[in-house]
């Protein structure tokens, strides 16, 4: 048990017994009776691989095929380890997957380049050129067009995709239902290797490990680096839904409600994507309606006319006359909901430190955002091609190096924080129905939509 004090002291001095036990067990003739005396076991040899990525999920299987593909790692042996042990796949007959990713041009082009884009078109994926947000307090308006605006893709679809590739790069090895019982980090960065010890009783050495393990990361809590974080007592509902309207499809939609945003996702064939965020409370009630009433609340929540404070009211009526006013869309009406709904709680985290001693942390490991942007997985791609970017520009560095893993950690946060900030505060100034706040983000909105050159660089970072 580790000490209350000292603790660090006390965790490097394990490390030192973890590693002479190791060594006397590889050269005693009798590495049983080197075993601790309350049991016997087996001695498992230690597998050395150059990378090693804990975490098999969208921005895991990513890193592994995006390494796996740079001519500096083409002799490398990488390692991807996947807690799961249920492969992703891709069957069109059964539906649509309940989540996707809202998937930015710059993140088409990621994927293309590491050759995923060609099987996903085999698979499904739609373009949508259009995206409407406002909100209920108000009828100020903003949308964004461009052509293309970005993708809405399945996850399963992506990581499907990306692990035919991985099965087939020579230099990429793939364990499933694997956990990682213990990490022991090295103490000379210069001449040790990062340890670690699956449930099988496996022992691994790596240069360099990558912690790809999502929110409640393993890797992250070794390097016991402090973490901001905080839960939104919010709920993100999920489903498919049906909808009449097939000339809307090419087309996004996001309101913002007090109890938060519920946004239309198009998936073509008259098929949208509902990510809605709610209070915990009113997420439960939702998940306990039949069918045709949660299609009811949808559209009454897309489609119910705003309740507009007399302030906000005088300043639409100004903006009208001025024709600064861009209304509300006619969203589409939704005729039922196919398959069935899901529910995920919504919190903030972001890392304090996003590598450690031969460590490296991706996606939700290292920072997590509410889905309200749809930047969540984009952000973790972004990661992705940062470390990339660091490790192939560092060729006469050792895989692991701290100066790389410092300059990567460095391009990183300056990419990522103030998009983490942006979306948190949006979430915060949308959460409440104070009038003098709607009547700010009214008046905001409408200088936004009016200014090409600031509204421009939204539509640039939206479409990353």
């Amino acid at each position: 048990k580790p000490p209350q004090r000292g603790y660090k002291q006390w965790y490097q001095r394990r490390v030192r017994g973890m590693r002479m036990l190791r060594s006397l067990r590889s050269i005693s003739p009798y590495p049983l009776l080197l075993q601790p005396s309350s049991r016997l076991s087996v001695v498992h040899p230690s597998q050395t691989y150059d990378v090693v990525i804990v975490g098999g999920g969208l921005v895991g299987n990513a890193a592994a095929v995006a390494l796996a593909l740079q001519e500096r790692l083409e002799n490398k042996k990488i390692l991807l380890l996947d807690q799961s042990d249920r492969e992703p796949s891709f069957e069109p007959e059964t539906g649509y997957n309940l989540r996707v990713i809202n998937l930015t041009v710059g993140n088409q082009k990621f994927l293309d380049r590491i050759g995923a884009w060609d099987r996903i078109k085999e698979m499904r994926f739609h373009t949508y050129e259009k995206i409407y947000n406002w909100e209920s307090n108000s009828n100020h308006t903003i949308s964004f067009s461009a052509d293309p605006m970005g993708y809405i893709v399945e996850n399963n679809v992506i990581e499907s995709a990306l692990l035919e590739i991985a099965r087939n790069l020579h230099n990429v090895d793939i364990r499933r239902g694997e956990l990682v019982s213990e990490i022991a980090l090295p103490l000379d960065q210069s001449t040790q290797q990062v340890n670690l010890t699956l449930g099988s009783g496996d022992v691994i050495e790596t240069d360099l490990l990558i912690g790809a393990d999502g929110a409640n990361s393993t890797v992250r809590d070794t390097l016991d680096t402090p973490v901001v974080s905080w839960m939104y007592d919010q709920q993100g509902i999920v489903c498919t839904l049906e909808s009449p309207c097939a000339d809307k499809t090419n087309v996004a939609y996001q309101r913002f409600l007090p109890s938060g945003p519920i946004a239309l996702l198009p998936l073509g064939e008259s098929l949208f994507s509902l990510v809605w965020s709610c209070k915990s409370n009113i997420a439960n009630e939702l998940m306990s309606l039949s069918d045709e009433e949660f299609v009811a609340r949808a559209n009454n929540a897309l489609q119910k006319p705003a309740v507009v404070p007399p302030a906000v009211a005088a300043m639409e009526t100004v903006s009208d006359y001025m024709g600064m006013l861009e209304y509300p869309p006619q969203t589409p009406l939704i005729a039922a909901v196919q398959g069935p709904r899901a529910k995920f709680p919504l919190g903030f985290s972001n890392s304090a430190r996003y590598v450690g001693p031969r460590t490296a942390l991706l996606g939700d490991a290292a920072h997590r955002v509410h889905p309200l942007a749809g930047q969540g997985a984009n952000i973790g791609f972004r990661g992705i091609q940062q470390l990339v970017k660091n490790i192939t520009n560092n060729p006469d560095r050792q895989l692991g190096d701290y100066r790389v893993l410092n300059s990567f950690e460095s391009s990183l946060q300056r990419q990522v924080t103030p998009m983490l900030c942006f979306i948190d505060g949006m979430h915060k100034l949308y959460s409440t129905s104070f009038d003098p706040i709607v009547a700010a983000r009214s008046y905001g909105l409408g200088i936004v939509n009016q200014l090409p050159l600031l509204k421009n660089t939204f539509l640039d970072q939206a479409r990353g």
